[in-house]
């Protein structure tokens, strides 16, 4: 899939190659409980939505671009595009800002997750699904 920009071609590209890596996992939120402490949890999905955990994922994104020597991604103009291009889910406040991390309960906490939107995804090519 094509994006405007560096940031956002390279932030779902590597969210892409997480979420293929055997040492990672995506849950159902029906299932949270099956944690596996050997591998790491990017996140959740249900029949509507992926449930990406930021901290996580960008953290990794951070990890991966240093180590190659390469900058790290603004992560305000990948969520901005990825709004634009309807591939993420986003909560409107009272003041009429736009929250990239709208909230979602799983498992009993309530935690903001990058939430894309599994239909969007699955109508372009070359992008994640769980």
């Amino acid at each position: 899939m094509n994006f405007e920009n560096r940031d956002t071609q390279v932030f779902m590209y590597l969210i892409k190659t997480f979420v293929a890596d055997k040492h990672n996992y995506m849950l159902n939120v029906n299932e949270f409980y099956k944690t596996d402490p050997t591998k790491t949890l990017l996140g959740y999905f249900d029949d509507e939505y992926i449930y990406i955990i930021p901290s996580v994922v960008i953290g990794m994104c951070d990890d991966y671009l240093t180590k190659l020597g390469k900058p790290r991604v603004n992560i305000q103009t990948v969520l901005n595009t990825l709004f634009r291009a309807n591939l993420i889910k986003v909560g409107w406040v009272m003041r009429k800002d736009l929250r990239y991390r709208p909230e979602k309960r799983v498992g009993g906490k309530r935690r903001r997750y990058i939430t894309f939107i599994r239909k969007e995804m699955r109508n372009r090519e070359g992008t994640i699904d769980a």
